[in-house]
């Protein structure tokens, strides 16, 4: 008996997947589930139905549904996004189910109510590279659609797919008019230098023509995330310890001016995600990775890493460590060296100075700073107190411990500005205080962090030559700290040196894609004051989504889209604006600006939005 043929045809392919689903559930499995099944039944079940579509496979956080016809398909996935963007704001981020989009027409094999082959595999992928909130279309769909959906469609190129022989062009369905926040580029579109241009860097030979020629497209010749370390003790309760190696190693790697490290807040949302390299490489624009575990038992550390570059798919090194006590620190010495000499070779003793922190007297002063940076950074009032006094428990026990006053300062800072505090004038006191401290005992690796903290503290103080003087000093001892970057962006922006207050912000993105709040403002506001209104608009909506109802940036949005003549965008940013603040004045909005000129052009953007 001959075999039945294939069945085949061709078809529009869905396919939805919701961003940072494993952490979601990390924090609050039954929360996290019950959010999706009411998004499936209120949302994404209902578009499919309504536009003649069929659901053929379900995941834990994603699904796959057929089409007969690509501007159903289309029109489904832009009902969708639009609605879930009208949702966002009522949850607060870290609960927020967020979806990406994939869209593909291609030829299926048909096995009962399931369907497999390239038409389903490019879909997922597309979806797999596809912004947060967004959608992205393959070249074949698009053909079927342009110029039959209300939608522009932006082209974003050629991409290579994992397991998937040819390039695919994509495309972006721009949803701004519907109220969806939209990129301009995509992180994943960025290509690192290959690694002969590291070693050219290094070599005395090096042509400084060909190192100019690339500094427009990276600041250092080494791309590389290191991935949440994974928790190996039996104990999710030990997660901090883990997650807490893998910052200082994120930091150690910093200080070395050959590296460009992507940010600890850029590598968080792939904690348990099991995210392919290929993946990571595209959303974080990295080509080499560090992935690991620690293991904590019978009092011994042992610490597994390996480095690979994600471009090629190779594996460059591997190595197991393990000790007791304060070898803890020493293994975080000789894995910084172990990366560092198999990327580059020889180095300079300057840098594997700034590269080596000095460790505590007492491992249970290590242990407790951990727990402090991770309570400190929830960002809660209750937390907040618990990391102060971990902190204090650690300065007690190793006085000289420069990272406990670092934590401590900034707990100190982060409860002054919050209002966590009946005086917050003497809380940024101690906060400068604990700095300070930090830095008198001449750790490099707590200094960058001990600079930084100063130079908020002087920011919100409106102290900005000297807020200015120690973010450059942060940035001096670590070229990769995001908030220093940041942070010297918003600096620059109060004084009116835009131009440079956009580089600054620009590069910290280069190490942290995901805005936050503050981030996306001084980039957002730099734009706006420069007269880049649509640039102005597209990063505050993007910060926005992540960071609803931050006043501050809900009026540059609306600033925005009212010198834009975007009635509507502008309204509704104005909108929430008043619901945050009711009290909010256009006359005290920007007052911290030395040049009168941008104040005025600030309270001209904000009339505009009807505030």
């Amino acid at each position: 008996m001959e075999p039945a043929a294939t069945q085949r045809r061709l078809a529009a392919i869905l396919a939805v997947d919701v961003v940072g689903f494993s952490r979601m559930m990390g924090a609050d499995e039954e929360g996290t589930l019950a959010r999706l099944k009411k998004v499936r039944e209120e949302v994404t079940d209902p578009a499919v139905a309504q536009h003649r579509g069929r659901i053929f496979k379900t995941t834990g956080d994603g699904l796959l549904a057929e089409f007969p016809s690509v501007v159903d398909a289309v029109q489904c996935a832009a009902k969708v996004q639009v609605e879930m963007a009208k949702r966002g704001p009522a949850e607060p981020p870290e609960r927020r189910i967020v979806f990406r989009v994939g869209i593909n027409l291609g030829d299926v094999i048909v096995e009962g109510d399931d369907l497999y082959g390239d038409g389903v595999n490019v879909a997922a992928r597309l979806e797999g590279i596809c912004d947060p909130g967004s959608v992205a279309i393959s070249a074949n769909a698009y053909d079927q659609v342009r110029n039959k959906v209300g939608f522009a469609l932006i082209d974003r190129g050629e991409h290579r797919v994992k397991n998937i022989a040819r390039p695919v062009r994509v495309y972006a369905l721009d949803l701004r008019s519907h109220g969806v926040a939209f990129k301009r580029k995509w992180t994943f579109r960025f290509r690192p230098l290959p690694l002969v241009l590291v070693l050219l860097g290094l070599a005395a030979a090096a042509s400084p023509w060909l190192m100019n020629r690339f500094r427009t497209q990276t600041e250092t010749a080494a791309t590389i995330a290191v991935l949440p370390f994974a928790n190996q003790s039996g104990d999710p309760r030990r997660d901090y310890f883990s997650d807490g190696v893998t910052e200082d190693i994120i930091n150690a790697l910093g200080r070395f001016s050959a590296f460009r490290v992507s940010a600890r807040n850029a590598v968080q949302p792939y904690k348990g995600k099991g995210a392919t390299p290929e993946q990571v490489s595209r959303d974080l624009g990295v080509r080499y990775l560090v992935q690991g575990s620690v293991r904590e038992a019978d009092g011994r550390v042992r610490v597994g890493v390996e480095l690979s570059d994600a471009m090629k798919g190779t594996l460059l090194w591997s190595e197991r460590y393990e000790g007791a006590g304060k070898e803890v620190f020493d293994i975080q010495d000789r894995i910084v060296r172990d990366i560092a000499g198999a990327l580059a070779g020889k180095l300079a003793v300057l840098e594997l100075q700034r590269a080596t922190a000095k460790p505590p007297e007492s491992m249970e002063a290590y242990d407790l700073v951990l727990r402090a940076r991770e309570l400190v950074g929830r960002f809660e009032r209750v937390t907040n107190r618990e990391a102060r006094a971990l902190a204090q428990q650690a300065i007690r026990l190793s006085p000289n411990y420069a990272e406990a006053h670092v934590v401590l300062a900034e707990a100190d800072y982060f409860r002054a500005v919050s209002g966590w505090v009946e005086d917050p004038a003497e809380a940024l006191r101690r906060a400068e205080e604990s700095a300070k401290r930090a830095l008198a005992l001449n750790d490099p690796g707590a200094g960058a962090r001990a600079h930084g903290i100063l130079g908020t503290v002087y920011t919100f103080t409106g102290k900005f030559d000297a807020a200015l003087a120690e973010t450059d000093k942060a940035i001096q001892l670590n070229p990769s700290d995001a908030r220093a970057r940041s942070l010297r962006g918003g600096v620059l922006l109060w004084l009116g040196r835009l131009e440079e207050s956009i580089a600054s912000s620009e590069a910290s993105r280069r190490y942290d894609p995901s805005l936050s709040s503050d981030a996306g403002f001084n980039l957002a506001f730099a734009y706006y004051l420069a007269g880049r209104y649509r640039e102005a608009a597209e990063v505050a909506d993007a910060a926005a989504l992540r960071t609803p109802d931050v006043v501050f940036l809900e009026a540059v949005r609306a600033a925005a889209h009212g010198q834009l003549g975007e009635k509507e965008q502008a309204r509704r940013a104005a909108e929430n604006v008043r619901r945050a603040d009711p009290f909010f004045s256009i006359e005290r909005f920007g007052t911290r600006l030395v040049n009168p000129a941008h104040q005025k052009l600030t309270q001209d953007g904000l009339r505009k939005a009807g505030l």
